[in-house]
């Protein structure tokens, strides 16, 4: 398990690279829009359920809040996103984590962020999943019982799917990608963006009862 201190080395050299960025071209490629100002740009999007501000060349991240800091995990993800985006499209091709190039080598912790808590916590009521989901802006889909996908970045699609299970099997369920999400992360950083998607609708679950 990474300490506080390996996060924060993390966001400092990925502020390090994101310095050296081009903050207009990064726009383009990542579906954000580029704020100029003077002696420093902003980067602007939507990361999974709210509004976040990328200074250039600082790299500081700015949520809804002012006076509080994005946890440093998701400011480590969401430089990893920029300085990685190719612009490239979507294929329209789901995927699963295990497809993932180095997804195999990850799996394990994928399963312990996301999958595991998703079918433990939505396996056996998946109409709940869908009631949270769909509060939290995520979109529905026709596949297995319940599937409701969210955009997590501009693009980048996720994307949870449940299958209820019945007398005979028990309840299963996955994270899905659009296929073009190996362009923009590598398979570490998706397994720490599905445990992101996940847990707070386990929390809203929690909340509920």
């Amino acid at each position: 398990m990474p300490r506080i201190d390996d996060y924060r080395n993390a966001l400092a050299l990925a502020r390090e690279d994101w310095a050296k960025q081009d903050p207009r071209r990064a726009a383009v490629l990542s579906g954000a829009e580029y704020q100029p100002g003077t002696g420093e740009g902003r980067l602007q999007f939507r990361f999974i359920d709210k509004v976040v501000q990328v200074t250039w060349p600082a790299g500081l991240i700015l949520g809804p809040d002012p006076e509080k800091d994005l946890p440093l995990q998701e400011q480590v993800l969401i430089l990893h996103y920029l300085q990685k985006a190719p612009g490239a499209p979507l294929t329209g091709q789901w995927i699963t984590f295990r497809e993932i190039p180095s997804g195999e080598f990850y799996y394990s912790a994928f399963v312990k962020r996301a999958k595991e808590p998703l079918v433990k916590t939505f396996g056996h009521q998946p109409q709940l999943l869908k009631e949270l989901g769909l509060q939290r802006g995520g979109l529905l889909r026709e596949e297995g019982d319940v599937c409701i996908c969210f955009q997590a970045f501009p693009k980048i699609p996720v994307c949870l799917i449940l299958w209820a299970g019945d007398e005979e099997f028990p309840p299963d369920g996955n994270v899905l990608f659009d296929a073009s999400i190996v362009h923009y992360l590598i398979a570490e950083d998706v397994a720490v963006l599905s445990g992101m998607v996940v847990y707070p609708l386990i929390g809203m679950a929690y909340q509920k009862k």
